[in-house]
């Protein structure tokens, strides 16, 4: 499975954001590792709950911050969020009613959601905070 390669290319120049982004890639690469974790629901489990509750937190500040600084597109970029979690939610699922395609899925599309969310999604708000002085 494909692995995620931090690159500058990522930095939203926010450096708790980057740092939290860092993590997240860093918790897919090793889901994406081992992939003998899905063989039993339980090892999804633990492993996606890390995951889960990392990705929370760091849409929370992510949230926050755009909306003490006045990001004006807050509202669609959270809608974002909320769809990764129902799709998540919905993989776990799958992977309780015992689908074997579930953990391939599943890492292919968090590295896959998360290359083009950073990339793609986040940079929209970079010359925003960089013009506030968010760093």
């Amino acid at each position: 499975m494909k692995k995620i390669i931090w690159e500058d290319d990522f930095s939203v120049g926010v450096e708790e954001l980057d740092r939290q982004h860092q993590q997240i890639i860093e918790i897919i690469n090793t889901l994406s590792d081992k992939p003998r974790l899905f063989r039993r629901f339980q090892n999804v489990s633990s492993a996606l709950m890390e995951l889960t509750n990392y990705v929370s937190e760091h849409f929370l500040l992510e949230e926050q911050l755009l909306h003490e600084n006045g990001y004006p597109n807050l509202l669609e970029h959270s809608k974002k969020h909320t769809l990764y979690s129902n799709k998540i939610a919905d993989l776990c699922q799958g992977s309780l009613d015992g689908k074997r395609d579930v953990p391939t899925e599943l890492i292919n599309f968090l590295t896959d959601w998360w290359i083009n969310h950073i990339l793609h999604e986040d940079m929209q708000y970079k010359a925003f905070f960089k013009e506030r002085g968010v760093k």
